[in-house]
């Protein structure tokens, strides 16, 4: 897995916030933010292809006293909190899904009104 670009985190107020750049403003749309610790993991996966244990680890080394299953759960949910947002190249392919809605139906929804498509037109005699 690795982050996408475009993607950069920033401190405001003392609180961590992911800020989409470019044309990753149009795919993540949602204000995500962060804890110091997933911050931490941040600076490492900003420049680094990484697996879940590979997080785990890192934060096992850097903080004392935690379990590994801790470190595992949060680190679980960090990632998903993460591809919720669409911040992530994990191979999952989200967003971008389009559904045909057949013609009657959008009659249905939208009426127009008795005007046929030549009367909408701005035909001249």
């Amino acid at each position: 897995m690795k982050l996408k670009d475009g993607l950069i985190l920033r401190e405001v107020a003392g609180q961590y916030v992911i800020v989409p750049t470019g044309k990753r403003v149009q795919e993540v749309t949602n204000i995500v933010y962060i804890s110091s610790s997933a911050a931490y993991l941040w600076e490492y996966m900003k420049d680094h292809e990484f697996e879940k244990e590979d997080l785990v680890k890192r934060i096992m080394e850097h903080y004392i006293g935690v379990t590994e299953e801790k470190a595992a759960e949060d680190v679980e949910k960090f990632l998903k909190i993460l591809a919720d947002n669409n911040i992530m190249e994990d191979g999952v392919k989200r967003g971008g899904d389009f559904t045909r809605i057949p013609k009657e139906m959008l009659d249905k929804l939208w009426p127009s009104n008795g005007m046929s498509e030549k009367d909408t037109g701005d035909e001249v005699d």
